[in-house]
């Protein structure tokens, strides 16, 4: 169907659809980067070769998949994203995984953190 024919539906069912697939991407960039920088903890500085191969292809899945993600989504916003959902993520898995402690300080920093990806989620969807 000629583009100047396609009714606005359709259109705009395109470009959620086309939002929906960048943030599965951005999703894949954060849980590969989560694995990358996991591998790393555990290969302590380097020294595990399976290890240290698993960090390096987490963190290059998670620039080929972040980068896909900015094809549709704005900078800001899959940036933003991307950091947050990561630093919340890598906190919990250092807790969970590697016994590093959960102090006041920390949960006060994640809650903050996972409030300012509400608000920003929030302010992307009045600015479609």
């Amino acid at each position: 169907m000629p583009l100047e024919l396609m009714d606005v539906d359709s259109s705009a069912a395109c470009d959620s659809g086309r939002r929906r697939q960048a943030l599965f991407e951005l999703l894949l960039a954060i849980g590969a980067e989560q694995i990358g920088t996991s591998a790393m903890k555990a290969s302590s500085g380097f020294t595990s070769l399976p290890l240290t191969v698993l960090a390096i292809v987490g963190y290059a899945l998670s620039m080929v998949w972040f980068g896909r993600s900015m094809r549709i989504l704005p900078m800001g916003f899959a940036y933003a994203l991307w950091v947050g959902a990561g630093m919340m993520i890598s906190s919990l898995i250092g807790i969970f995984l590697f016994s590093e402690l959960l102090t006041p300080a920390v949960l006060i920093g994640i809650l903050m953190v996972f409030v300012g990806i509400l608000v920003l989620n929030s302010s992307q969807k009045e600015a479609v």
